[in-house]
Order: structure tokens, then sequence, then C-alpha cells
């Protein structure tokens, strides 16, 4: 719907989805150019919260063509929502960014060099706006559309003179300055001394079990393992001692994690550095200690993916393993379990699987894991994606050779196969994926196999878990293609728990394909920032500040502990990474912790709101 006045009003769908509007210009496209953000105020007049979630698009668009961005606006408040606006790569100038810093994300100025979430600043022509509340109805208005803080990247003799290096001794931005930076050790004995005094502050959650599931008014059977169970419509997982659970967590909970390589200085690990000087020679041992009891008192009770030994081995807070190792790959040379999708007809899959699996002895056994995930985010953008890859592979792919027996047997000449395909293929071998040219049975011919293949690589998995870990959850394959109906559906039919990736700034944005019904959990989700402690890497969605990303943060957590099928839900990540970037350049704030472990309050008042009532919420969901 258009709006005039800025006036926002109406019922609520009744599919419970959002209320839609949309601004444009009303000549010629806006010129965000030379502003870092795109504002809107947001007055809510209405009788209950709303998330305001806005898509900005551009004319002549690249890479998505959008960026996204969203506030929280309490009853009688009025709040301004930003959109950061993605530039993407800067002309010769990325060159000179790339010789300097090799790769990173954010840049001084909050520039986000990325070749995905790129919009084009001169040519906005549209926001559109969603409404997302509890509340019967929407009364919201909106007013004072504008670009805010100048944007301008720093010239290279500015970089080189004030960014090379960029980090003090700390890893910390030397060139900035604020409340809790560390600017000798002393600061980081005292700081550790102020949050431990802090931490008085957080009572015990008295209802709780030890392994953080809720003592309330339901029972279920003690298994002395997790498991999962579905309650007059609510899926729950249930900890050993037949307790409800909702896994609340982040993940990165790893010692080793925090790597760099800094112009002027070279590969280093601030973090790790920072951890010795502040927790003494045993810092390994103190450090994962202290994290248990520190994450407690903030109301978490899962360490999530990406998590290290060091901390899950003391037993003291439930975890997740992840599970990635070398198999044979369709389309992609080198066997990477986190980008490639694996050829799973091969001989030999079934037993890489199996064998990767076996990799974890004393976590199939212990009570405190709550299951496994297998592999990460593979490339499921369409349903028919496996299809497609094999007949990308080589001739000698398994997966590839399957596919096109079964075209041999269906079509029986590369003739009938052209005619149905609308294709010129001379021969067998030369089958590849066709562009364009619509054909309905060429499409279910590609969905045929995709499933096929979905059904094998699933089915492989849980048969792994079965025989190596037959007591964890098999908690799928953390998918972040969650329009992809095929994959989660076959997911939902093999693992115990689907999993997926989920970065938007409402899980009310996830739309399951009709009739799913299994527990999801969310592997990952943050909201950074290009304004805190120095670091200048946005993350996947962004807020103006802490404060704000603390609240939708909370919000984002309340609507997935809200949800029927959601069981749980996991930051990413614990800690913030380098300002320097990590191998693949990313360089984000978005950690509850930055590089010298010292928390953001705002984040962690937020995560103790949220868990005080997440099983309040969660038990009355099955009263409506």
């Amino acid at each position: 719907m258009d709006f005039e006045d800025g006036i926002i009003q109406g019922e609520r769908p009744n599919d419970g989805g959002p209320l839609l509007a949309a601004i444009r210009p009303a000549g010629t496209p806006w010129d965000c150019s030379r502003k870092l953000w795109l504002l809107l105020d947001v007055e809510n007049r209405g009788n209950g919260q709303v998330l305001v979630r806005a898509e900005v698009s551009s004319e002549k668009n690249q890479g998505w063509g959008s960026n996204k961005g969203a506030v929280v606006v309490p009853v009688g408040q009025t709040k301004t929502l930003p959109v950061l606006i993605i530039r993407g790569e800067v002309g010769e100038r990325t060159e000179e960014l790339t010789g300097l810093f090799d790769r990173m994300r954010g840049y001084p100025g909050g520039h986000q060099q990325t070749s995905w979430r790129v919009i084009n600043a001169s040519l906005l022509n549209r926001v559109k706006l969603e409404f997302f509340t509890d509340a019967e109805s929407v009364d919201c208005k909106v007013s004072n559309l504008r670009g805010a803080v100048d944007f301008q990247l720093p010239t290279m003799a500015e970089l080189k003179k004030y960014y090379v290096p960029a980090t003090d001794q700390y890893g910390q931005n030397r060139h900035a300055d604020w409340k809790f930076k560390i600017k000798s050790n002393e600061d980081l004995a005292a700081t550790h001394a102020a949050e431990l005094q802090w931490l008085e502050q957080f009572k015990t959650l008295e209802d709780r079990t030890r392994y953080g599931g809720w003592t309330g008014n339901v029972q279920f059977e003690a298994t002395g393992h997790f498991r999962t169970v579905e309650k007059n419509g609510v899926w729950w997982l249930v900890d050993p001692e037949g307790h409800p659970f909702w896994s609340l967590g982040a993940t990165g909970f790893n010692l080793n994690l925090g790597r760099t390589k800094t112009p002027g200085i070279g590969s280093w690990n601030p973090r790790q550095s920072n951890l010795k000087l502040k927790f003494g020679e045993a810092w390994q041992e103190e450090y994962s200690r202290f994290t248990h009891d520190r994450i407690r008192a903030w109301g978490m009770n899962t360490l999530g993916n990406w998590s290290s030994p060091d901390f899950y081995r003391i037993q003291k807070t439930p975890y997740v393993v992840a599970v990635h190792f070398r198999r044979p790959s369709l389309h992609e040379p080198d066997d990477n379990a986190h980008s490639s999708l694996p050829d799973v007809f091969h001989p030999g899959y079934r037993e890489a699987v199996f064998k990767a699996v076996e990799k974890f002895p004393k976590e199939a056994v212990d009570p405190w894991c709550i299951g496994f995930f297998i592999d990460n985010e593979l490339p499921f953008q369409q349903p028919v994606t496996p299809a497609q890859k094999a007949l990308q592979s080589g001739a000698d792919n398994a997966s590839r050779m399957v596919f096109i027996a079964q075209l041999k047997e269906k079509y029986a000449t590369i003739g009938a196969l052209n005619k149905v395909w609308k294709s010129d293929f001379a021969r067998w071998d030369a089958v590849a994926p066709v562009k364009g040219k619509w054909s309905e049975e060429r499409n279910a011919d590609l969905v045929g196999f995709s499933e096929a293949w979905y059904r094998k690589y699933y089915s492989i998995c849980r048969d792994a878990m079965r025989a190596g870990a037959p007591d964890k959850l098999y908690l799928g394959s953390r998918i972040n293609h969650t329009e992809n109906s095929s994959a989660l559906n076959i997911c939902s039919e093999y693992a115990d728990v689907v999993s997926i990736n989920f970065y938007d700034y409402t899980p009310n944005r996830f739309e399951p394909p009709e009739g799913f019904n299994a527990p999801v959990i969310i592997g990952e989700y943050h909201f950074g920032t290009v304004s805190e402690r120095g670091l200048w890497g946005s993350g996947l969605c962004s807020g103006m500040d802490i404060q704000q990303a603390s609240d939708l943060f909370r919000n984002y957590t309340r609507e997935a502990v809200k949800n029927r099928l959601i069981v749980g839900s996991h930051w990413f990540k614990f800690s913030d990474q380098p300002l320097t970037g990590r191998a693949d350049g990313e360089n984000y704030r978005i950690g509850f912790v930055d590089v010298t472990d010292t928390p953001y309050p705002e984040m962690v008042k937020a995560c103790r709101a949220v868990s005080d009532e997440m099983y309040t919420l969660r038990n009355a969901l099955e009263k409506e």
C-alpha cells in the first residue's frame, strides 16, 4: 500500500504477516551518494510494539540491488530507522585498498567492500516498509526521510599515514577512543575486576536446571540426553533430565579464533594475546571456566557452532558440534566442505561421512552435547541446484554420471532430449545447464534428480549419526537459502532438527513450506554496527549504534521464542572479529565482547532480559 502524509494505519493481515507500505520519489531518484545512511523517523501511535523493516532499492541494480534496515519502536515513542548504504567496489580505489589491507569487508569511514549487498546510492527509487506487531493493528507515522553522516573514504595518503598499522598493541583501533578502551595492562585487570563486580547484579535463574532447562510446570521423560518433543503443536528441545529446553546461545567459543594480518605488524592473534595478559599463565583453563560462569549470568545456555573442546569439555554449558571433512564435490575442483556440494553418489562419500562423525566419540556419549551439525551453508540457491552443479561437473563425476544415465534411460537418444529440453547438444557428454528457453519437462528432470540428491545427502548424514552418535540429535546442514523448499522439506524427513542460518531483522520473515512441521534451530544471526569501539565492518544486518543493535537482538530472539517451530537461536558470534579482518576479510563488530574481551553491556542486558522471559513466553504458546 502507498500512503499519504506519512500515516500508516491498518489491521494486521490475517496470515500474521506484516502490514506493507512503500515510499517512492516524486520525480527523479534520490541521490544518497555522499551519505553513509538513509534515515526515516517512525512514530508508533498504536497499541503494541512495532518492528519496522525497510528495504531500499535503486535503479541500475548491482549485487542484490537492495539494502535493509530496521528499528524497534515501543508504544508512544518515535525512533529513527537507519539503512546503511552499501556501495561495494569503488573503482580504481578497490585495487589500492586491497593492495594495502589485503582483504577487508569494512574500511575507515564506513565503506563496506562487497560484491553482493550493493546498490547505486545515486539512484535510490523505493523504500519498502514492513510493520511487524503482535497488536491487532498498526498505527504509525513516518517522516523525515533523509541522508545522514557524510561519506568520504580516506585518501591513500591518509590511510598509509594513519592506518598502517591500524591497531595498537591490544588489537584496538589506535586512532579512535571510547569509554571502555584498554590503554594499559593495568586497564585489563581493572576492567576484569569491574566486570566481576557487575556480574553480581545478575541473580541466579532459580527456575533452571543445571543444563539451562526450565523447571516450570512441564516435565517430560528423562533419557540422559537431549531430544525433541512436540507438545500441543509447540516444538521443544528436552534436556537430559526431562525438562523443556530452549537453546539460547552464541557461536565461536574458541580460543584459536581471532587471528589476523595487520599491515605494519604482520600475522598475530590480538584476542589471544589479551587473554594471556588478562588471565595469566593458566589462561586457557581460567578463561574457559570464567566464560561458563559469565554467560550463565547473562542468560545463555548453549555454546553454538565453531566452539572448541577447551570450553565444552568442562561440562558446564550444553553445546553443539560442527562436523566438517574433505570429500569429493560437485563442479568445484577443491574438496572444500564449506563451499561446495558433495558428490553424494561417489562410492567413497558414505564412508567419508561415517568417519567424520566417528571422530567425536566423547561428544557422542556426553549428556551435555545437544547434537551435531554436518556441513554449513551448502550452496542450495535453488531447488534444482544439485542437478545444475552435477551437469557442470567433469565427465568422471559420479553424480553427473548418475544423472546422465537417468536421462539416457528416459530419452534414449540425444535428439529426443534436445526436443524436450529445447537444447541443441551434439552428444551426451556435452549435456550442460540450459540458459533461457524455459521447458517444463526439463525443469521436472532437474527437480527429480535434485530431490534424489537431497534424499541421498540427508539420509547418509542421518545414517552416520545413528551409527556414530545414536544418542545425539542430527541438526541438519545449516541451510541459508531458506526459500529452497525442497531442501527444507527433505531435510525435515531425516534430521532431528532443521537448522537454518537466517540473517534478517526478524525470524517472522522465515516462511517454511506449506505443511512443514519440524523443529527448527537458527544457527546464525546478528546485528553489527560501524560506529562502536573503532571497528569498521557492519555485519550482514546493521544497526546505527550498539543500543539499537541490542534492541534488534532482543526483539529477534523474543520472536524466535514465540515461534512454534523454532527451538533455539545462536548469535554469530561471541567475540568481535579482528579490526583488520580474518582470513576472508570479515572484520565485523558483531560480538558480545570486543578484542580485549570487554563485554558490551547493552548486549548483555538484552540477553538476560530475553532469558528471563523466554520459558514463560514459550509455554504460553500452548494455551493459544
